[in-house]
């Protein structure tokens, strides 16, 4: 008696390479998360007019050393980044599927095998925020909202080029002579 091996596409094959691929961007986002709060720290200083005040000089510096951080913290959270082993991603799709693990093995010898839901990816934000920065921006662009009302897009993108012209000038002075 010989045993059927899986096609390579199969629908098992296939259910255990997209869940390996959600595993994946859960262990990615955390890397992901300084650079998002350092772009959403950068639109509220400009959306508050913070970098219209600041030299060229001063305004590069603040965005070098923003970076340096987001990619010292993106470093720190991809420290102990390892792919998922086969075990690891077996035992996730069984749980997706409300089946045991040794099932899913049984199916690889099946030569019909049924559909396998994909579980949703879990929100991996918190490990790369462990201090909740993500809600403080949200509140801190709506109170600016509330209080300065729109600002222009403009004034907002000024604060991710310095070397542009300032989106918004606060004073324009006349010279008369």
């Amino acid at each position: 008696m010989t045993l059927q091996r899986t096609k390579r596409f199969s629908r098992l094959n296939r259910a255990l390479g997209w869940t390996a691929t959600v595993m994946v961007w859960e262990r990615l986002l955390p890397a992901l998360t300084p650079f998002l709060l350092l772009a959403a720290a950068i639109a509220v200083a400009s959306q508050w007019g913070l970098f219209l005040a600041l030299g060229t000089v001063v305004h590069i510096a603040v965005l070098v050393v923003g970076s340096a951080v987001a990619i010292t913290a993106a470093v720190l959270n991809l420290r102990g980044f390892k792919t998922p082993t086969f075990t690891e991603t077996n035992t996730r799709l069984a749980l997706d599927n409300k089946v045991t693990p040794e099932y899913l093995l049984g199916l690889r010898h099946a030569k019909k095998q049924p559909s396998l839901k994909i579980g949703k990816a879990k929100a991996g934000l918190a490990k790369g925020d462990p201090f909740a920065l993500r809600y403080l921006m949200l509140v801190l662009i709506m109170f600016g909202y509330l209080s300065q009302g729109p600002v222009p897009w403009t004034q907002v993108a000024s604060g991710f080029a310095p070397l542009g012209k300032p989106g918004v000038v606060l004073v324009a002075m006349d010279a008369h002579p």
